[in-house]
């Protein structure tokens, strides 16, 4: 009985994502026309829909919408629009971080800029940015109209979070003084407020009250602080394969990810000094990425990282508790993708 009920949600969540993708291919139709018909085939190729066998990445925001929905008591389909949307504004940001941080693999293949150039790529960023409402307008069902001016207030709040951590990350690569804090804010802005607007936006889709968007949405985002987190430790001592990108690519882009800030306020003094001196390197050489690593790791950093992780998806999994009268398969999907980041702290 067990495995049946398993594999029934491993077709449901099959299916969800079949209809997100579908719906993202028609959109990214609208992206180009017969005279810029590149524009829809960058736009297509960053989001994975070429042809198979493309990497589309994990859609983890844009399932949060959907299962937040379902968590609610209402179908998926009735929350696509906000799926789609959601997807819509983590791979422009993904298309305008690359270019800024000049990385050359996204999930483990030339990024938009080094395929078609910088110029070419804000184009693909930008257009990716024009679908957003369009999902919207497009996919939002009639009935559910007045939806529309919610949905497209929080994706316009989450967009500009996005972009004022993004400006703080950005800075922080100049400082060597940046503090926990600091980072905690930046993090807060760059990638959990897009989980929590995901999550919001299912509980929108579903028509529920106040309350209850609070609940889900500090899910979302207390999920999303500590995703950002185990990626900054996965980037410091994952492998490229894990990341989609060269290893050490934060490091040699001076980010001030957690690990890095940790190491720079622990540890002996000529291992902090080293350190600090990497950072506002231009480039690293093989043997100098390998020394950068080590010092974060005498640090204790990964220990401490880990805590902290821990302790945002502790309060995720708190957040799912009441937050439905009857908990059902979607309750229990978000679980697991608590439970799954878990999995890799251990």
């Amino acid at each position: 009985m067990k495995s049946k009920t398993f594999a029934s949600r491993t077709n449901r969540l099959q299916a969800m994502n079949a209809a997100l993708d579908r719906e993202l291919g028609r959109l990214s139709q609208r992206a180009g026309s017969s005279q810029s018909s590149l524009l829809t085939e960058m736009v297509q190729y960053h989001l994975g829909l070429r042809k198979s066998g493309d990497r589309p990445g994990k859609r983890l925001r844009a399932n949060i919408a959907l299962l937040s929905c379902e968590a609610f008591g209402h179908r998926y389909a009735d929350a696509l629009w906000a799926a789609v949307a959601v997807e819509l504004v983590h791979n422009f940001s993904l298309v305008f971080d690359d270019v800024q941080d000049r990385d050359e693999l996204r999930r483990g293949r030339p990024s938009v800029w080094k395929m078609w150039g910088l110029g070419q790529a804000i184009n693909a960023g930008a257009a990716l940015e024009a679908l957003v409402t369009r999902a919207v307008v497009d996919l939002l069902p009639p009935r559910y109209a007045d939806r529309t001016r919610p949905a497209l207030a929080l994706l316009s709040e989450a967009m500009l979070a996005l972009c004022r951590g993004q400006v703080l990350d950005l800075e922080f690569e100049q400082r060597v003084d940046v503090s926990v804090d600091e980072y905690l804010e930046m993090v807060g802005l760059k990638t959990a407020a897009l989980f929590e607007a995901a999550a919001r936006l299912g509980g929108i889709a579903a028509g529920v009250g106040d309350a209850a968007l609070d609940k889900v949405g500090k899910f979302g985002y207390h999920l999303g602080v500590a995703f950002q987190v185990i990626d900054d430790i996965v980037g410091v001592w994952g492998s490229a394969a894990q990341t989609g990108k060269p290893v050490g690519s934060d490091l040699k882009n001076g980010k001030k990810t957690l690990p890095t800030l940790v190491a720079l306020k622990s540890g002996p003094a000529g291992n902090r000094r080293v350190l600090r001196s990497l950072l506002t390197r231009a480039r690293f050489t093989s043997a100098e990425m390998e020394t950068a690593r080590a010092i974060i790791s005498q640090s204790n950093a990964q220990a401490i990282c880990r805590r902290q992780a821990a302790e945002h998806l502790a309060e995720a999994r708190l957040q799912l508790f009441g937050m439905t009268d009857r908990p059902n398969w979607a309750v229990r999907a978000l679980a697991e993708m608590v439970t799954t980041l878990e999995s890799g702290l251990v």
